[in-house]
């Protein structure tokens, strides 16, 4: 038995959710780091790789959309996630560990479901 692909709108809506969550976790690093938590200005461009530089690899092929890209960005999803639950287990920096974990969230759910839709889709539209 073959399952239906899925609509057009619901790959292009994972498509999305996967794009927000993604920018949430770049647009929330650079923030906290530049205005919120003011980050000294020795540290702050070693910060700012080690911290954005894993997303900018997958930049590219989120933005194309492609199945490959999403389903390797869901391990830097799981990363972040970690990531936010460290800075959240301090007192000062709690608020920016759950911004980090939900927005994490978002961008792994984008990612999982992308991928699994899209490929669906792909196979149906190879089949026909």
């Amino acid at each position: 038995m073959t399952t239906p692909a899925p609509s057009a709108a619901a790959v292009k809506y994972t498509h999305w959710l996967a794009l927000t969550g993604y920018f949430a976790l770049v647009i929330g690093i650079y923030l906290w780091h530049i205005v919120i938590h003011k980050t000294p200005h020795q540290q702050l461009s070693l910060i700012l790789v080690i911290q954005l530089g894993p997303l900018m690899f997958a930049l590219r092929g989120l933005l194309s959309g492609k199945i490959y890209t999403h389903a390797w960005s869901i391990y830097l999803a799981i990363f972040y996630f970690v990531v936010g639950v460290w800075y959240s287990g301090a007192d000062e920096t709690w608020f920016f560990g759950l911004y980090l974990v939900g927005a994490s969230l978002i961008f792994l759910a984008g990612t999982v479901f992308y991928t699994r839709l899209a490929s669906r889709a792909q196979k149906a539209a190879q089949a026909e």
